[in-house]
């Protein structure tokens, strides 16, 4: 015997869930290349070209495709790690923060370690930057579940704690004496990451895709991302469900702080040659967009990436061919955010 179909209602409400997302996706980038063209001719550009040169300009060599597989592994591991936090409503704004300890505890490792073997030491410091990360995240987690600091405000500041520690290391204990810049000594080769086959792109990508289909099952079939989706539902109704709120927030939190702490070790091993000043790229902030752009959902993390990398990759070409000011990039990132969350509140009318 089978079972009735449901009424159309529920139907059409059933229909309206599936498709609504990436049509409400898609309607903001819409909306947002709109507003960006703009804010391009208020700077100056003709907006049609623009968007052409992102696009030839990113695509159109094997060099600049490399370029913005660079940028898309970062934005690729952190948006993983902010998703799982933003779903359970845990608001991780210390992303860079994490990012920057990642890659200077696991960069330093990687230069002092005495071992020299590729097969152990590359996976020893990938470890090392996340748990380095992760253990950034477990202070914003504890804080809040100990108490009660809001992990916006806890996480954010955070950030600066990170940035002026790395600059302080890298400039007293990590310098290179035998170089005049600020900058650690060169990270041994034995711990570089190998690029991957046919592309000049470090294996760093091929590990973020990795974990895509890890999170989704660990998200969607496990009971700890079950927990996490309660939590982000309704905090109060988690507790009186016997879940511990507190030690899952310290949980999401270092899950969190790791995917950001690995992509700070995959960044110094597979691009960067020493550690600098120059580790603080705002990857932390941008996969915040990213996340929020994929709905925070594995995939749409995926294809938010590689847009978010292709726009950041084009606004240098656009620089150059349209002299216009880069920081016209950073609007139209912040554009795609606004316009979404517009079109989410429409949507919930």
């Amino acid at each position: 015997m089978t079972a009735p179909a449901p009424p159309p209602a529920v139907r059409s409400r059933r229909w309206k869930d599936r498709i609504g997302s990436p049509v409400n996706v898609v309607g903001a980038a819409a909306v947002a290349l709109v507003l960006g063209a703009g804010v391009i001719a208020v700077a100056g550009g003709n907006p049609i070209t623009a968007y052409a040169d992102i696009v030839t300009g990113t695509f159109g060599s094997r060099s600049t495709i490399t370029l913005m597989l660079g940028e898309v592994t970062p934005l690729l591991l952190i948006g993983l790690g902010l998703a799982i936090a933003f779903q359970g409503r845990v608001w991780n704004i210390g992303a860079e923060g994490q990012y920057l300890v990642g890659a200077v505890v696991g960069g330093a490792f990687a230069i002092l370690s005495p071992v020299q073997a590729s097969v152990v030491l590359i996976p020893a410091a990938l470890l090392v930057g996340t748990a380095a990360g992760a253990a950034w995240g477990w202070i914003v987690g504890k804080f809040q579940a100990v108490w009660g600091v809001n992990e916006v405000i806890s996480s954010l500041l955070l950030n600066y704690v990170a940035i002026f520690g790395v600059a302080y290391l890298v400039r007293q204990p990590l310098r290179d004496p035998d170089y005049y810049l600020p900058q650690s000594k060169l990270i041994p080769s034995a711990a570089r990451l190998p690029d991957l086959p046919f592309l000049d792109v470090h294996a760093g990508l091929l590990i973020g895709l990795i974990f895509v289909p890890v999170v989704i099952y660990a998200m969607g079939r496990t009971p700890f991302g079950f927990k996490v989706r309660v939590l982000g539902m309704n905090r109060d109704a988690a507790r009186a469900a016997g879940i511990d709120t507190n030690r899952l927030i310290v949980k999401v939190m270092m899950i969190s702080g790791g995917f950001a702490g690995l992509a700070g070790i995959a960044q110094v091993l597979g691009v960067e040659s020493r550690l600098n000043n120059n580790l603080d790229a705002g990857y932390g902030f941008t996969a915040i967009i990213t996340a929020l752009l994929g709905r925070m959902r594995p995939l749409g993390i995926v294809l938010s990436s590689v847009f978010i990398a292709t726009i950041t990759v084009g606004g240098d070409i656009v620089q150059r061919s349209q002299q216009v000011p880069r920081a016209a990039v950073f609007v139209l990132q912040a554009l795609f955010v606004i316009v979404l969350l517009v079109a989410d509140k429409l949507a919930r009318r």
